[in-house]
């Protein structure tokens, strides 16, 4: 018998019923947060409107169905157990079972929700209420650099009362452990989702240091000890050690400024930093090996491995990922010792219902929900999938690495594209390269940075782990740089139910799925993948697309496999708009002008998709913003009015500037005729960057009569007039502003005199995408959502 027919196949693993709750906690506890912040952000922020149905009736909705769905089923449950009644199939019960599971965690989650929105809502009101002088505050983990300064995690103090969260902003980095009194300025939380972000993590509030009044380093003993761990390893000397510094004490502050964190990213192994199970694991077997040696009895293992483990949480700072496995870890070690067979489901069912008491938010925390995502595939598909692999002749070494990174990959995607707009085609190798170099790292750097924190003449260890985190950052690097390692991609929503619908196929029919099945399910991919490129590759139809990218530029022009993008946003939204219209390359990039709203996404699209060239302004190149510059840029090619260039069968033609300019005001925006030369069908645009009347009274007269009209710096009050309107003769007007943007974009002036002129008008805040194709006769628009 061969080696593949004599392989054993796995069972289907159970899912216990303490899923339920886990999972009716982490529903509960979102609706009841989610109404919370509707209402306080009606509260606090300027210019919003209540919410339809308050926090409180939604928690005291799910706290009393979970409560009568509980007590029902626990009833039942309790007299099926009762002799008389111990005729019914244990089927019955085990549904009976998850339904009381179910209620339970609707109870837990809802009183925690509930709880939550409370005490969000009184810190504030005592927060905003007060000067900053008032009270004390406490920074905790690590700090976050910023456009406008150094963000830190703050608790408030009123005397010895704990107030409430903050996010406190100073001009330096202050540690762990600070203690502060200062006046600064109190600010309510926007209403947008980086404010919601803020709420759901637990602060109320952004507090900008102004001057510090009193200041003390008081840092507890875990803390005490992380600073002497991270003044050893000494992040900022190089990439090397900020990798140290990530995957010894879970700080990443000096990594996220390196190429090495996009790399990272880029192939799918950030997870190999963040400190999650295997970190704890690693340091289960040290401190197990340690225990036997000395000749410990099992029980006091333990317990010195629960505090450790416990202690190492808290020294990396508690991110959910590693509370989430040190309590899967501390279940299992207990099953152990009382006798009983480990389940890891069992003890992510119980990780994540205990840290939804403790703290609703972690529902929508998403370093939680990738670590608990992977965790729970490779619980129900590890096994199966390696069973599968081997049965392709692969190792069993092989099988089980690549199984593992399947199965979170299949686990995450439909979380993370979403965040991040583009999915790892790399990951797989990259994981199956780093893993063993990443280990070897996590314990050398254990070990060395353990014996320089006891001895600092030992410090020269850290050379050995150093060494290692170069060598990682080389192999990550080799691996970020294969062609297509990582490719823009939107999931929606329907996507994502079909990725996981099919991990409940796979549960239900596990060992029935036979090869041909397999087989087929990867040909009918690879068909659709394959017409998928040709459509958007190669036979794109032509198109200009106003993307939304919130209060940014970035244009689409596309026919055929040719493809320019106008403006490149201002952040990672141009990446996600870029996925969601199936862009694989761009021929090239214009950048309009050096604000911020028009180039800072560029590094994103370079990280997105290939880009044959960067197009400026004639002159622009050498006032190039320095961060700009020191991406590594395609070739640049400098433009004034006059010259031009095709994208498939739109013709491209500067109108301004008509002399070289330095590209850093609004007025030296380049503006583009974009013209359709297509047989029977036309389109002509006007793109005008930020350029308001002053420069379109100059060269409106070049556009002649337009099509569509692209507004001038976002729809501002001086983007057009009457006079201009009658030159371009537009039928319609398109504007890129953000939702809810403080400058009022687009302004009612603008809007009126549309209005006045008869042109149509759309905006993406309202619509999203704007597509605009030429037609017999005119243009045909389609929008992303209906207004």
């Amino acid at each position: 018998m061969s080696r593949v027919a004599a392989l054993e196949a796995p069972p289907r693993p159970h899912i216990p019923a303490s899923m339920a709750a886990a999972a009716g906690a982490l529903l509960s506890a979102s609706a009841v947060l989610e109404c919370g912040w509707m209402e306080f952000s009606s509260a606090y922020t300027e210019g919003t409107t209540a919410c339809g149905v308050p926090a409180g009736a939604v928690a005291l909705i799910f706290g009393v169905i979970g409560a009568v769905i509980a007590i029902v089923a626990g009833c039942a449950l309790w007299r099926r157990a009762c002799p008389s009644w111990r005729s019914g199939s244990a089927r019955l019960e085990g549904r009976r079972a998850v339904v009381a599971f179910l209620g339970i965690g609707c109870l837990i989650g809802a009183c925690s929700g509930a709880y939550g929105c409370m005490s969000r809502a009184a810190a504030a009101e005592r927060i905003l209420s007060a000067p900053a002088s008032s009270f004390t505050f406490a920074v905790s983990g690590d700090a976050r650099a910023g456009t406008y300064g150094v963000r830190h995690d703050a608790y408030v103090f009123e005397g010895k009362t704990l107030v409430g969260r903050v996010e406190l902003t100073s001009e330096r980095e202050l540690p762990a452990g600070t203690r502060l009194r200062a006046v600064g300025r109190v600010e309510a939380l926007e209403a947008d989702a980086w404010g919601r972000s803020s709420y759901l993590e637990g602060a109320v509030a952004g507090v900008r240091v102004v001057s510090v009044l009193q200041e003390a380093y008081a840092p507890s003993p875990v803390e005490a000890v992380r600073a002497r761990a991270l003044e050893a390893i000494d992040p900022a000397a190089s990439a090397g050690r900020a990798l140290v510094a990530g995957i010894v004490c879970g700080r990443t502050t000096e990594l996220n400024t390196t190429a090495a964190a996009d790399d990272f990213a880029r192939t799918g192994t950030s997870h190999l930093i963040a400190v999650s199970g295997s970190h704890l694991a690693l340091v289960a077997g040290l401190v197990e090996a340690a225990g036997q040696a000395l000749g410990a009895r099992r029980g006091s293992r333990a317990a010195a491995l629960a505090v450790l483990m416990g202690a190492y949480v808290l020294f990396t700072g508690c991110a959910a990922s590693a509370v989430r496995s040190f309590v899967m870890v501390a279940c299992s070690l207990f099953a152990r010792l009382g006798g009983r067979r480990a389940h890891g489901l069992s003890g992510l069912a119980l990780s994540a219902v205990g840290l939804c008491a403790i703290d609703p938010g972690i529902a929508f925390d998403l370093g939680f929900q990738l670590s608990a995502a992977s965790v729970l595939f490779i619980q129900l598909f590890g096994s199966y999938l390696r069973f599968r692999l081997q049965r392709l002749g692969l190792p069993r070494g092989l099988a089980e690495a690549l199984a593992l990174t399947l199965c979170a990959q299949w686990a995450t995607l439909p979380l993370a594209v979403p965040v991040f707009g583009s999915c790892s085609l790399v990951a797989p190798l990259a994981n199956i390269v780093l893993g063993p170099v990443m280990t070897a790292l996590l314990v050398a750097g254990l070990a060395t940075t353990l014996a320089a924190v006891a001895l600092p003449p030992l410090v020269a260890l850290l050379a050995l782990p150093a060494a290692l985190a170069q060598l990682a950052i080389f192999l990550v690097a080799l691996c970020a740089r294969v062609p297509y390692a990582s490719v823009a991609m939107d999931l929606d929503a329907r996507a994502a139910v079909a990725l996981y619908a099919l991990a409940a196929l796979v549960y239900i029919a596990w060992l029935g799925i036979r090869r041909a099945h397999i087989a087929c399910a990867l040909a009918v991919c690879g068909v659709l993948a394959a017409a998928h490129v040709l459509r958007w590759g190669v036979f794109a139809p032509p198109a200009i697309t106003v993307l939304d990218v919130g209060q940014a530029d970035a244009i689409l022009i596309r026919d055929g496999s040719s493809a320019v993008l106008v403006d490149a946003g201002v952040d990672d939204d141009v990446g996600r708009a870029l996925a969601r219209n199936s862009v694989m390359r761009l021929d090239a990039v214009v950048i309009t002008h050096w604000d911020a709203d028009h180039c800072g996404g560029l590094d994103t699209v370079l990280d997105t998709v290939p880009v044959g060239a960067l197009i400026v302004a004639e002159g622009a190149d050498d006032s190039m913003p320095a961060d700009i510059a020191a991406l590594d840029l395609p070739e640049l090619h400098a433009v004034s009015a006059g010259d031009g260039f095709r994208v498939g069968r739109y013709a491209c033609t500067v109108l301004w500037p008509d002399a070289p300019v330095d590209g850093l005001d609004n007025e030296d925006s380049i503006a583009l005729i974009v013209e359709y030369t297509g047989a029977g069908e036309r389109c002509r645009a006007l793109l005008t960057g930020d350029t308001e009347v002053d420069e379109e009274r100059v060269y409106a007269s070049g556009a002649g009569d337009i099509d569509v009209l692209k507004l001038g710096h976002h729809g501002s009050a001086e983007s057009v007039d009457a006079e201009v309107l009658g030159m371009l003769e537009p039928e319609l007007a398109v504007a890129s502003a953000g939702e809810g943007n403080r400058y009022g974009h687009p302004s009612d002036v603008c809007v009126s005199a549309l209005e006045v002129a008869d042109v149509a008008f759309l905006c993406t805040k309202d619509v999203g995408d704007v597509t605009i194709s030429p037609a017999r006769g005119g243009v045909s628009v389609t929008v992303e959502r209906p207004p």
